[in-house]
């Protein structure tokens, strides 16, 4: 048993209850709030409103004395929390749904220079930042980058699922002091001394990145020992996106909005048909690209190569009719996934999620 912090109740570290384990074994993610404010005042200055808009409804929120937004009703039900980390980096995190679809979007004059570094856990939809090519997802386990620029941006969310993600704000002070003490990928530096063009992108997320985030929306900790958790979780965060975006090629030879536009019509027809998808030769010659720039497509847009794509899209699908009750076989599952020999798959979504499918769904029948 851990020492008490002074000030805690009944020990620094307090477990919320035994929730329903996610993919880890974690406790799942709070649909409706993270309480990140709990033990410490919200400041004043820092209540940016947000416009909400479904098909139905639309509202403006600010966050209110404990870095908070909450919309509930029928036509849509949306969470956002805020948090100051330390000078200069913000935790936000959000989550909701509305059977239509909703837009999301800050109002008022964006701080120039500031980089946004997110982590999308769920749902899907699309990021539009004005003057750079609009980011999809189809997928959960996606990591995005934007600058900041007095420039509009806005989260589009699609009616098929719960939306939840966690992103970080980093303002030109904290990113110059982590470039003079550590450095900061060469992508980073260049928006920040201006040099290079606002960036808004979409790479898929490392598996630290994506503990990380699961840790920030299901905090185990409170009181003072909460708020030290808060801080080391955001930094690791932190330091994994940065490794992504010091991957990032300068991007010379991408493809034009046309070629895009064959890239995402690509992605429909890989995901078409999981089980049986076209080869590359067959999906490139359908869509009119060469195979080599179709997987440099694939890179630009989603982070990974045509094959990782379809690999990560069968286990985020088997994932999700285990999670639906879909009560068959593990051998059945694994060829409608693609899979010719189950072992395989076992293996495969062991590796994602770090555990079998066969223990992952006694979990769920569990919980």
């Amino acid at each position: 048993m851990r020492k008490g912090w002074p000030g805690c109740s009944s020990g620094a570290k307090q477990r919320r209850g035994r929730a329903p384990i996610d993919e880890r074994g974690a406790p799942q993610i709070r649909r409706n709030s993270v309480n990140w404010n709990a033990s410490r005042p919200y400041p004043a200055g820092s209540r940016r409103e947000w416009s909400f808009a479904s098909a139905r409804k639309g509202v403006v929120r600010g966050f209110d004395g404990a870095g908070r937004i909450t919309v509930a009703d029928a036509a849509l039900s949306i969470f956002m929390e805020h948090a100051i980390v330390q000078d200069g980096i913000s935790l936000f995190a959000g989550g909701g749904s509305s059977p239509s679809g909703y837009s999301l979007s800050p109002t008022g004059e964006m701080p120039s220079r500031n980089l946004v570094i997110g982590c999308l856990l769920g749902g899907a939809g699309s990021i539009v930042a004005e003057g750079n090519e609009t980011q999809d997802w189809r997928l959960p386990g996606q990591m995005y980058a934007v600058s900041l620029s007095e420039r509009q941006l806005r989260y589009d969310i699609s009616g098929q699922a719960d939306y939840r993600s966690v992103a970080v704000m980093l303002t030109p002070d904290a990113l110059e002091l982590m470039a003079s003490e550590d450095g900061v990928p060469e992508l980073v530096a260049r928006v920040l001394e201006g040099r290079s063009e606002p960036i808004s992108l979409m790479r898929a997320m490392s598996a630290g990145a994506l503990r990380a985030a699961q840790d920030l929306m299901a905090p185990i900790y409170q009181g003072r020992m909460g708020m030290l958790y808060q801080r080391a979780k955001t930094l690791e965060l932190i330091a994994h996106q940065m490794d992504v975006l010091a991957e990032e090629p300068a991007m010379p030879g991408g493809l034009s909005p046309r070629e895009l536009i064959r890239v995402r019509e690509a992605r429909e027809r890989l995901l078409a048909d999981l089980a049986t998808p076209p080869d590359l030769m067959a999906l490139a010659r359908s869509v009119g690209l060469a195979p080599k720039r179709l997987n440099l497509g694939f890179r630009q847009l989603f982070g990974m190569t045509v094959f990782s794509y379809l690999l990560e899209a069968r286990l985020v699908a088997a994932r999700q009719m285990l999670e639906e009750g879909l009560d068959i076989p593990l051998k059945q599952l694994a060829w409608m996934m693609g899979y010719r020999q189950p072992s395989n798959f076992i293996t495969a979504f062991r590796r994602r999620f770090g555990v079998s499918p066969g223990i992952y769904r006694r979990d769920l029948e569990d919980s």
